[in-house]
């Protein structure tokens, strides 16, 4: 009797978001719902603040063989230099690598969010600030969970084409100039791909 052959097809592992934060968990979980984003999300691909936290869970994900996309805020360099260096130590190692899109944001991905309504790539110190320059478009915005939780501000943050405005707006500023940058849209890119 002949021996059967596996003529299936060995698939790659499904695109895998990682992060930190609750208002990348949320936004992301909203997002992934939209056509042409399929990614695997789940809370445990979300640690705590820490950039070692963050740096196992890509090490775990680029183990599985998955195309990693990761979400973090930069801020903490501002204040912390150990979280600095391994801000840095991440972008060493992974900037150049075409497996791992590093979509972090200074000072916060409530930066992204306002490059919906405005052009601008003025200096926002902290994730107050940005929060604060959101408001005057999301005026109920929070950054707690009974607020996150729902759809409808990612809704209204990717309607009439507000997104695709975004992402070419943080690439023409890119990192360079001293003011707030964001480079979600590369992650943004990559999970539409």
């Amino acid at each position: 009797m002949a021996r059967k052959i596996n003529t299936r097809e060995t698939r790659r592992p499904k695109k895998r978001v990682v992060g930190a934060g609750i208002t990348e968990f949320w936004y992301l979980k909203h997002i992934k719902s939209l056509p042409g984003f399929d990614f695997e999300l789940k809370p445990r691909f979300f640690g705590n603040e820490s950039m070692a936290n963050i740096n196992k869970l890509i090490d775990k994900a680029y183990e599985d063989g998955a195309p990693v996309v990761c979400f973090y805020d930069e801020d903490v360099k501002q204040w912390n230099q150990v979280e600095a260096q391994r801000i840095k130590d991440l972008h060493d190692k992974y900037d150049n690598d075409d497996s791992v899109t590093l979509a972090c944001s200074m000072p916060s991905i409530e930066y992204w969010f306002l490059l919906h309504y405005e052009n601008t790539n003025r200096h926002l110190r902290t994730s107050d600030d940005a929060i604060n320059a959101l408001k005057k478009y999301i005026p109920q915005f929070e950054k707690k969970e009974n607020f996150l939780k729902h759809e409808s501000w990612v809704d209204e943050l990717i309607a009439d084409c507000k997104m695709d405005v975004a992402m070419q707006r943080a690439e023409k500023f890119g990192r360079k100039g001293g003011g707030s940058y964001t480079d979600v849209w590369k992650g943004m890119k990559k999970l539409r791909s």
